[in-house]
């Protein structure tokens, strides 16, 4: 990286239909900050939602994975907010400076790294049994970062993950779709300054908009 001249990265989960690579302002903001890793984040929809959320622990922020949290501190809210205390979720879209990155590689290679115990069915020759699974993120380097930025962003415009089977109530290829059709369709009225009869879409290809700008010469009203 160093020698063609890379000085941050933008990661994303491939299995969020709205996400937006690259983000100008994320991007540009964490750049600006000279941040360590930054994160994109919303807020949660529900307490049991199944993804990490950000926490400080000792004067860190780190991801909390939601296997690890407390059903009851997942649900507990901030009197001041009322929103939920552990509420910014941790959807994989995220910057990383390459200086930071080489501290990474390092403190990871030292084997200083620690590791996520998850519970998984696993097939057997006896049929299904219930192991312990060691996992490691590329999120867990958020706790040796000296400066972390993190921006919350709204869902319904950069968030729709697939997480289950086709049909499912949430997190499926069928929610994703909606919900990728009901951000095209408000972009496509507000281009034309009205609001339109179609239910859905129309969907908009990412080489002709990024974030719904731009659409005013090429979309009918």
């Amino acid at each position: 990286m160093r020698q063609h001249s890379v000085e941050a990265v933008d990661c994303y989960s491939v299995d969020n239909a709205l996400v937006r690579p690259g983000s100008p302002s994320f991007v540009g903001h964490c750049w600006h900050r000279n941040t360590d890793c930054g994160a994109r984040v919303v807020a949660k929809a529900y307490p049991e939602e199944r993804v990490g959320v950000f926490a400080q622990r000792d004067g860190r922020i780190e991801v909390v994975e939601y296997s690890e949290l407390d059903p009851h501190e997942a649900a507990a809210t901030d009197p001041s907010t009322e929103q939920l205390k552990y509420n910014w979720s941790n959807v994989c879209m995220h910057y990383f400076s390459r200086e930071f990155l080489e501290r990474a590689a390092a403190f990871l290679s030292s084997g200083k790294g620690c590791y996520h115990a998850a519970k998984k069915s696993i097939s057997s020759k006896d049929g299904p049994v219930q192991g312990v699974k060691l996992e490691a993120f590329i999120f867990d380097t958020f706790s040796i970062a000296r400066q972390v930025t993190l921006m919350e962003v709204h869902r319904h415009e950069e968030f729709a993950p697939v997480k289950n089977a086709p049909g499912s109530a949430k997190d499926s290829p069928n929610t994703a779709r909606a919900a990728v059709l009901a951000l095209h369709k408000r972009w496509h009225e507000q281009s034309a300054n009205a609001s339109t009869s179609k239910k859905i879409g129309p969907e908009i290809s990412p080489l002709l908009s990024y974030a719904g700008e731009g659409l005013h010469s090429c979309l009918d009203p």
